[in-house]
């Protein structure tokens, strides 16, 4: 039997043949697998390769090298010498050729000898129809079909191929017998229980317009007692056509409709026919009807531990906001699939949304090592170690990531900031100066406001503050206008540097002002205000607005410790140590971390007599 190529799928209208029988071309197949190996290869049209069993980037088959059984006819007929066989396979290959040389009108010459030795053959005579329809007509064609059909009238594949050519090349004759529905009919009544016909049948009249001529072939269909999953898949995927499930107006029906076929497979499949179960499953993930979807995947991973189940069934669990339920499935996917980096990384992006850093961390880590990635996936991880204060880490990870990206500045940004939160000032800095000296080259974008904000903080805690002051007025001066919160913090921090330094009083004055003006009723910002005037010896000013501050904040947390002992120093100047007292006391209360404000309200309370 010869075999040219495998079977293609039946549901296809893009010329595509129908054969599933091996036959002795595939001898040829495995000569022309050693061909491709060369640059033939890369000449021979898509077509060509398709017949091969060759597809890009898709593995061809190993090729069936078997005879046909000597009492079939066709066994018969290639036995006489071996001549038949070998002037077979020589017009094969000179088709083949000649169609990789552009020469389609010949090579349809050797098609036709080649398919004289087996004119039963469908997919043979598929392409060479296609080829005779452009250069003979469509009589000719439909002929060759036609015989194929004679010659094997036990199989469908003939059967579909005709109807296809038939309704895909119109005849001249527009008064013609519709030839199309003619053979689909003779399919159905010779192969009344299988579903590849019916399935084709339902989406070729589809393809003409007869909707209801294809639903009355998958009605009739649906009534039949087969107890073959696969047989009703087939046709609910032929059905999905025939009621599409994309029409709002039609849903609730087209589902109803579809369902059956769906349904039947699932109630003939084996609880180990895995493939066939996970299908349904899907069927009803991308229909929306969710719950038995759910319902399914949860019964398929407990009676086989399927890991494709498990994977929509975490998708499900999600769907339905069962955030528990769907971590712990995904928790065990990844433990049984340690090397899928996708759903490593989704196990990772999972506790990140929990904001649970320190485990996410260890699975970025593992998909970047197992799966590689970009310079946005490094940096990722570095942001993911810095909120999971793994700075020793992050550090060490700096320096492999700027090996791997020199270009990136981002890397010593932070390694910057893993720096300073380990209060190692010096190296920190020194990190943002090899940051600003690569962005400004090349990443011009990295160096803004923000970036000038974090230098000029690390400057400062480094004790370097004539250069962190002019760090923050580079980044107030490159603040885009609309970023009001921004320009007002960095306005801030400055005027309250100044501040505690005791130096350029009336330059901290107007930013802390600007910052108030910008962002009123910020209580921060109101802290400052009063600070500045408890500096310039205004007491009254500075209680107004320290207590005002106070008056701002709801609920009162140890970082707003600052603020109460602020109000003990200014009624200490003020001599009235009993307020001072309550104020320290106050603030003690909230249990400040900062040891320089826990420092000082110690002070405070030992002046007040305390």
């Amino acid at each position: 039997m010869i075999r040219p190529h495998a079977a293609r799928n039946p549901f296809s209208f893009a010329g595509a043949a129908i054969g599933r029988r091996p036959g002795y071309f595939a001898v040829f197949t495995a000569l022309a697998h050693v061909m491709m190996a060369g640059s033939f290869m890369r000449q021979m049209p898509s077509r060509v390769l398709f017949m091969l069993g060759v597809t890009a980037g898709i593995p061809a088959q190993n090729a069936d090298l078997s005879l046909p059984p000597v009492d079939a006819a066709a066994g018969r007929r290639l036995q006489a010498g071996g001549e038949r066989v070998a002037s077979a396979l020589a017009h094969y290959s000179t088709a083949l050729r000649l169609e990789v040389e552009n020469n389609p009108r010949a090579a349809l010459e050797h098609y036709l000898k080649a398919l004289e030795v087996d004119p039963s053959n469908a997919s043979l005579a598929m392409h060479t129809a296609e080829l005779a329809y452009s250069f003979r007509g469509r009589e000719t064609a439909v002929a060759l079909l036609e015989k194929t059909v004679e010659a094997n009238p036990d199989a469908p594949e003939p059967y579909l191929n005709l109807a296809r050519f038939c309704a895909t090349y119109a005849p001249d004759d527009p008064f013609e017998n519709d030839r199309a529905k003619l053979t689909l009919d003779r399919a159905l009544k010779r192969f009344p229980r299988s579903a590849e016909v019916h399935g084709f049948a339902a989406v070729t009249l589809l393809s003409q317009g007869q909707r209801d001529e294809a639903a009355r072939v998958l009605d009739g269909a649906a009534r039949q007692n087969v107890s073959d999953s696969q047989h009703w898949l087939t046709l609910g995927r032929a059905a999905q056509k025939v009621w599409p499930l994309g029409q709002a107006e039609m849903r609730e029906e087209h589902t109803a409709r579809v369902n059956v076929f769906f349904q039947n497979a699932l109630r003939h499949a084996p609880a180990d026919d895995e493939a066939a179960r996970l299908e349904v499953a899907r069927y009803y993930l991308l229909t929306n009807q969710l719950r038995p979807a759910r319902d399914l995947c949860l019964e398929i991973s407990r009676q086989t531990g399927s890991l494709q189940a498990r994977k929509l069934l975490h998708r499900l669990h999600e769907s339905f906001e069962e955030k528990e339920q769907a971590l712990r499935v995904l928790e065990k996917i990844v433990e049984d699939a340690p090397d899928d980096v996708e759903y490593r990384r989704m196990l990772a992006r999972a506790y990140e949304l929990r904001e649970e850093y320190a485990r996410a961390a260890p699975h970025y880590e593992t998909a970047l090592q197992k799966g590689g990635g970009s310079a946005e996936d490094y940096l990722h991880l570095g942001e993911t170690l810095l909120r999971a204060y793994l700075n020793e880490k992050l550090i060490e990870f700096c320096k492999r990531s700027a090996m791997l990206f020199p270009d990136q500045a981002m890397f010593h940004v932070q390694a910057a900031m893993a720096n300073r939160a380990l209060q190692q000032w010096d190296d920190a800095v020194a990190c943002f100066e090899k940051a600003a000296a690569l962005a400004e080259s090349n990443q011009a974008e990295l160096v803004n406001h923000r970036f000038y904000f974090q230098y000029g903080v690390t400057l400062e805690r480094a004790g370097r503050h004539e250069d962190a002051g002019r760090m923050f007025e580079k980044s107030i001066t490159v603040t885009p206008k609309e970023d009001v919160e921004a320009a007002a913090s960095a306005m801030n921090y400055l005027g309250y540097m100044w501040l505690e330094l005791d130096r350029h009083f009336d330059k901290a004055g107007e930013l802390i002002l600007k910052a108030n003006e910008l962002q009123p009723e910020t209580p921060a910002y109101v802290d400052s205000l009063g600070w500045w005037h408890f500096k310039k010896g205004n007491h009254t000013e500075a209680l107004r607005e320290l207590e005002r501050a106070v008056s701002l904040i709801p609920d009162l947390q140890a970082e707003d410790a600052e603020i109460i002992e602020h109000i003990g120093r200014v009624h200490l100047a003020m001599k009235q140590p009993q307020k001072a007292i309550e104020a320290f006391q106050k603030a003690l209360s909230l249990r400040p971390e900062d040891e320089k404000v826990l420092r000082q309200i110690k002070e405070g309370l030992d002046k007040a007599g305390k």
